[in-house]
């Protein structure tokens, strides 16, 4: 896990929790969330925060099974850490990225007590992934122009746009039988898409990804067609 992740002992008005969920086979990653987090904070441009001060990061590695509603928080220790410094009004602002399109139709996982506890607790919480007041599609269309769309952003694109390289590896390796083949033009272009995500460096010189590199290009062309 990436040092960005430890948890700051400083005091901050704004923390961030981040939960594994999702099936085991389809996870949603905590390193992947953290990111759409810190684009989604500067989407919003501070609007609701006092303090300059980084956010506290709490961290539970996998939620609770699918309950209807009810809920071990000793299952969550990072959560219920998180709740009881809300409670002593310690944060008044959280940020998560939890995927709570599906409440209720799937076993893998409990999202609903996060949100509604957090608020009972007296914090105001923000979700990266349903863009809680539009702030990411906003930034969005900014950024990339009106024919950008948001739904097309979605974890598998993150991936690619904030861990490249490992993009490329993993797609390197799925397909090493494929690659093993003769060359051919569709083949070298594949093989080429692969080296240049292997090339990429995002994060030199202190860069903030947005989102993957092919999608801008795809938006202008279309509303160009």
């Amino acid at each position: 896990m990436s040092s960005g992740l430890k948890e700051d002992s400083l005091s901050s008005e704004t923390a961030i929790y981040l939960a594994g969920h999702g099936s085991y086979s389809k996870p949603r990653l905590i390193e992947l969330q953290y990111r759409r987090i810190l684009r989604y904070h500067e989407a919003l441009a501070g609007r609701y925060e006092k303090s300059h001060a980084a956010p506290t990061v709490f961290i539970d590695f996998r939620l609770p099974r699918f309950g209807i509603g009810q809920v071990n928080l000793s299952e969550v220790p990072g959560f219920r850490k998180l709740r009881n410094a809300v409670l002593k009004h310690q944060y008044t602002l959280v940020y998560i990225d939890l995927d709570d399109s599906k409440e209720g139709l799937t076993p893998d996982y409990e999202t609903a007590f996060v949100r509604a506890l957090l608020e009972k607790s007296g914090a105001k919480v923000l979700n990266a992934f349903s863009d809680d007041e539009e702030a990411f599609k906003r930034d969005l269309k900014k950024r990339c122009g009106p024919h950008a769309r948001e739904y097309e952003v979605t974890d598998r694109s993150d991936i690619v746009g904030f861990f490249p390289s490992l993009a490329s590896e993993i797609t390197a390796t799925a397909l090493r039988r494929e690659l093993q083949a003769l060359d051919d033009e569709q083949l070298s272009r594949v093989k080429g898409r692969i080296e240049a995500l292997k090339r990429l460096r995002p994060y030199a010189g202190g860069g903030h990804p947005f989102i993957e590199d092919r999608l801008s290009a795809e938006w202008q062309k279309s509303g160009k067609g």
